[in-house]
Formats: structure tokens, sequence, C-alpha cells
């Protein structure tokens, strides 16, 4: 399931929201977090860091001029599958018109 980082929906982990952030704050977030409760991390061939034993990837969504955090949450057996771990989405979801067009 992958988030939005702009309409959501939110996602918190220890309180923390995921989704809408700066990217830079999230990952430091992430890489505390992990140490703090011994998570396994994987940075991804675009530099996107993923807490692995929590099925926790964050990419980042370009927003106008700015770059916000956008979590997806997969099963953890795909991080360890080159294919399916090279496949996750890379950017956001195309936004979708009420006549059913991505733009």
């Amino acid at each position: 399931m992958s988030l939005d980082a702009v309409v959501g929906p939110q996602a918190f982990l220890a309180g923390w929201a995921l989704a809408g952030r700066d990217p830079e704050q999230a990952h430091q977030f992430l890489l505390d977090h992990a140490e703090e409760h011994g998570n396994c991390l994987l940075y991804t061939s675009d530099e996107s860091l993923a807490v692995t034993d929590l099925g926790l990837l964050l990419r980042a969504q370009r927003v106008g001029d700015v770059l916000l955090s956008r979590p997806l949450f997969v099963i953890e057996e795909w991080f360890d599958s080159e294919y399916y771990r090279d496949r996750l989405p890379l950017e956001g979801a195309p936004v979708v018109h009420a006549w059913g067009e991505p733009s």
C-alpha cells in the first residue's frame, strides 16, 4: 500500500507522522527508531530507506518545488527479492480526476 504525501491517508510510527514530512527528517527518525528498537534497515538503489522488518519503505514525492516523504507498506519478503524491490513504485501515484484519467 502506497500513501500519498499530500492527500494521505496518514500513517504513524511511534506517534510520528510518516507522510508529508521533510525526507531528511523522516530518514533520521527511521534511523533513530531502528537503533532504539533493533530494526533492520536497507537503502534501495534510489537511496530510499526501508525498515524491512516493519515492511516500511520511505520514498520521496515531489510536490511543487519540494520533496515530501511518502511511505510504502509491503510484505517483508519483497525487500529480500531483487525482482520486487526494484519494481516498487518510485514516484507518487498519479492523480486521477473524477473522469478517471490520470494527470
